[in-house]
């Protein structure tokens, strides 16, 4: 599996769902995950059973195009690390190049994100002894974003070349086939723990404290701005409510000047970045998560919202906006609420509704993590990657 994301160490914020769908597979598979190398991380390791190889790209200390957001975001953030870009693709190519001539073992190359990893492995794969087949799995920001003729016809040409593109949502398949007509994408969301980590409180929550939480990166897609006016309704209404915000990014300075400007500094809190081990915890003290995504200015948007799956695993009532992706995981009114997009007074009215009826909210906090447990397990999802890569990897030894 090739990827840019990736815990770097124990305890790591980076998103694990790479890492996670390796390890499920393990079962089956000999998984090694090839991803980028980061100051402070091993270059190579057993990580929870998998097979992991870092690779160098630049000067170690100064390696700073993947991670904390993205390749987009961090050269978004410090166009210097444009430098980096070519020797980047250079170490990753050299080390999928290597396995391919030196490993007969190898049946499948596993590519998350369409580009760089999707474009170098199809660009790459003639090099091997013989042919093995190619999986691209796209997450959502390399396929609403990078826009332009250029990069549509870069993600055009991955998608043709690769036997299987997966995608987390169907609002995803539909945007794949847009770019190629000729792709058929399948839909395999990424899954989660619900069976013995996200799962609801053994305690009442707090009847006079009326949580709420919010978890993602601070960034414009997920949408807090709208959250915060929104609260300063809710506020009124609801004076002990209380709003926890998980993570971190560019937007923070600009979030707490609004908390400090709309007077909600006693009701808002920034917690920063949380391992995803303790995330539970947090969902588990919250009576409503809410999830105000929007499309970016750059057209990026939801891919497909993990995080609603974590908290409605753990009891949660989930509020969000009404984007393609989250509709593959919200049925307004069955298990969870919609409401319209960047619209802070609609969210307000949606927030004290479910505080004012907290036991008739009951049902709907069930019914939301049934659904979820149901599809987005670890076992569901796993396993329909499982089928595919059996699939390929059978009709490429026939």
């Amino acid at each position: 599996m090739l990827t840019s994301t990736l815990p770097r160490w124990d305890d790591d914020i980076e998103p694990r769902f790479v890492l996670d769908l390796a390890r499920h597979l393990s079962e089956d598979f000999d998984v090694e995950l090839l991803a980028p190398h980061a100051a402070g991380a091993a270059r190579s390791e057993i990580l929870e059973g998998v097979q992991i190889t870092r690779f160098r790209y630049w000067f170690p200390r100064w390696e700073s195009v993947a991670y904390e957001g993205g390749i987009s975001w961090r050269l978004k953030e410090n166009p210097f690390r444009l430098l980096q870009v070519p020797p980047f693709l250079w170490s990753l190519a050299w080390h999928l190049v290597r396995r391919l001539r030196r490993e007969p073992r190898i049946d499948l190359v596993h590519s998350h994100w369409i580009i760089p990893q999707g474009l170098v492995s199809v660009m790459l794969r003639g090099l091997s002894k013989r042919r093995v087949p190619v999986v691209c799995t796209s997450h959502g920001g390399d396929l609403f974003s990078l826009r332009g003729a250029g990069w549509r016809i870069l993600k055009r040409l991955v998608m043709q070349k690769s036997d299987a593109v997966t995608v987390v949502s169907h609002a995803m398949a539909n945007a794949a086939i847009a770019i190629a007509k000729d792709v058929n994408p399948i839909v395999i969301p990424m899954g989660t723990d619900l069976a013995s980590k996200f799962v609801p409180p053994i305690k009442p929550r707090s009847s006079v404290i009326r949580n709420l939480i919010f978890v993602g990166r601070l960034v414009e897609k997920k949408g807090v701005r709208y959250l915060l006016e929104a609260m300063a309704g809710v506020a009124t209404e609801f004076p002990f409510v209380r709003l926890k915000i998980i993570g971190h990014g560019p937007l923070r300075p600009v979030l707490e000047a609004d908390v400090k400007r709309l007077g909600l500094g006693d009701i808002v809190s920034f917690l920063g970045p949380v391992p995803h081990h303790l995330l539970a915890v947090h969902y588990q003290s919250a009576e409503v998560a809410v999830f105000p995504f929007v499309e970016a200015a750059s057209g990026d948007q939801e891919g497909f919202g993990l995080v609603m799956v974590e908290a409605m695993g753990c009891g949660c009532i989930v509020i969000a906006s009404d984007l393609p992706a989250v509709r593959d995981v919200i049925c307004d009114g069955e298990t969870g609420l919609l409401v319209t997009s960047a619209d802070p007074q609609a969210l307000a009215s949606s927030i004290t509704s479910v505080l004012r009826n907290p036991k008739t909210n009951f049902a709907l906090a069930q019914r939301g993590r049934h659904y979820a447990r149901a599809n987005f397990d670890w076992s569901a999802s796993a396993g329909r990657f499982r089928e595919e890569f059996l699939r390929l990897t059978e009709r490429a030894g026939s």
